[in-house]
């Protein structure tokens, strides 16, 4: 008999009657004198795998059946992978739409606000109809200006083949010439289209393909209506009514009262009444007197309006017929006109004219070519540097400003109260002729969001507006 047997077991020593330690279901912990047990598999678990596994051989099996219904593995790819396309295009035309309209912005704003970019437009569209005097019925209308080359849409039965400098049209879309800006110095002056307008009056409507488009206002019936949904067509309208008064456009802009909301215009009757006076003094074909513009001619009056009534309408026809005025009106009119239909995100058309355009940049592209306007005004306006400041009238000698201003001289104080009478708004002393009714000034840009500093213009205004 061993010593453990007659002993007994000691304390703190495995416990023989609980029988020896298999090592491959456990191992023995000498720390605390007991065996760890090994997990072991159990009925439960082999019977969870084995039934995934089934799963996945029936889902296999049921997609191979599907996948060869469908045309086998490589129409499914294909179809997968058009999905997948499909979907990344979903959810990245949020950024690229806002991407391509930022860009929109800095090319019109660069185009609108450069010093000679309405003078080309003109040049573009008066050098295209006088190489169409031979074509009967051919009037340019239109005018698509990229990096590089310019393009006139022309509307005629059958469009001539251009003469040097313009070339034909390159790819598909409306009849039209084209012509690299490198020669455009190499276009001959333009000549006057018998039964037309004596001039262009372009405006830019929007971006199409990278492309500036701009529309002769004058090249049609000169009835032009805005149609669609109506907070689109209403920042449309007063997007073009503001590029009309803009210095050097040869536009005298009247504003009528419902174009906008925070403007009091006069009213469309009382508009009509003078223009048609004005028009039976002048006489059918010419030009009612206005303004007279930066070049030297009268500026054409453009009227714009909201909602005229059928007798309105027929009388803006009558007058628009006549040539003596250029019309813009929010709505549908009944009559000879041009629509543009301008949807929710600014996309315009015109299928008539051939014209799809992005119209949404233009109304932030204008408002930033009005305030180049202005800041090129005050720098213009503004003494230059390094000249000597004016002397005071009646003394031989530069008197400091602070000394001026707190010892006046006797001779000095009637040129100041002509200058505080100047100053006040209720008897200005320069300004536009008045005509009946009470003369008022607005300017187009005041049609868009900062009508107290456009107030402020110290320019010949051109939009002119009369309280009944």
């Amino acid at each position: 008999m061993t010593a453990a047997a007659t002993t007994g077991s000691a304390p703190g020593a495995p416990d023989a009657a609980y029988g020896a330690v298999d090592p491959s279901y456990g191992a023995f912990d000498p720390a605390s004198g007991s065996a760890l047990a090994l997990g072991k598999p159990s009925d439960s678990v082999l019977t969870v795998i084995i039934v995934g596994v089934v799963v996945l051989l029936l889902l296999f099996f049921l997609l191979r059946h599907l996948i060869r219904r469908q045309g086998g593995w490589r129409r499914f790819r294909r179809r997968v992978g058009r999905e997948l396309t499909m979907t990344r295009r979903a959810f990245g035309e949020p950024l690229r739409a806002y991407r391509r309209h930022r860009r929109g912005v800095r090319a019109l704003a660069r185009h609108l606000t450069a010093p000679r970019g309405g003078l080309l437009v003109r040049r573009l569209l008066d050098g295209a109809a006088g190489a169409l005097t031979d074509a009967p019925g051919a009037v340019p209308y239109a005018v698509r200006t990229e990096s590089g080359l310019a393009a006139v849409q022309i509307a005629a039965r059958h469009l001539p083949e251009p003469p040097v400098p313009w070339e034909p049209a390159a790819g598909p879309g409306p009849q039209r010439w084209e012509l690299p800006l490198t020669e455009a110095d190499a276009l001959p002056q333009g000549r006057t289209r018998a039964g037309a307008h004596p001039r262009p009056l372009p405006v830019a409507l929007g971006m199409a393909d990278g492309t500036c488009v701009h529309l002769d206002l004058a090249a049609g019936p000169r009835l032009i209506t805005v149609e669609g949904d109506t907070a689109a067509r209403a920042r449309l309208l007063q997007a073009l009514a503001a590029q009309l008064d803009r210095p050097g456009s040869g536009a005298s802009v009247v504003v009528t009262d419902g174009v906008h909301p925070q403007y009091r215009g006069e009213r469309l009757d009382a508009v009509l009444r003078e223009l048609e006076t004005a028009a039976a003094e002048t006489g059918p074909g010419e030009e009612a007197p206005g303004e007279i513009g930066e070049s030297g001619r009268a500026a054409t009056t453009v009227v714009v309006c909201a909602g005229p009534g059928p007798e309105q309408a027929r009388r803006l026809g009558a007058l628009a017929a006549a040539g003596a005025v250029v019309c813009l009106a929010d709505g549908r009119v009944a009559g000879h006109s041009w629509a543009l239909r301008v949807d929710a995100r600014g996309r315009l058309v015109s299928p008539e004219l051939g014209l799809d355009v992005d119209s949404a940049p233009l109304g932030r592209a204008v408002a930033a070519a009005v305030r180049a306007d202005r800041r090129r005004l005050r720098r213009d306006s503004g003494p230059r540097r390094g000249t000597p400041a004016p002397r005071r009238a009646g003394t031989g000698e530069h008197r400091p400003r602070e000394t001026e201003e707190t010892r006046p001289l006797p001779e000095t104080r009637p040129l100041e109260e002509t200058v505080s009478l100047q100053e006040t708004p209720a008897e200005p002393t320069l300004q536009a002729p008045a005509t009946s009714g009470g003369a008022r000034t607005i300017t187009g840009s005041d049609l868009l969001d900062e009508p107290a500093v456009a107030r402020e213009r110290s320019t010949a205004a051109s939009s002119h507006t009369r309280e009944d």
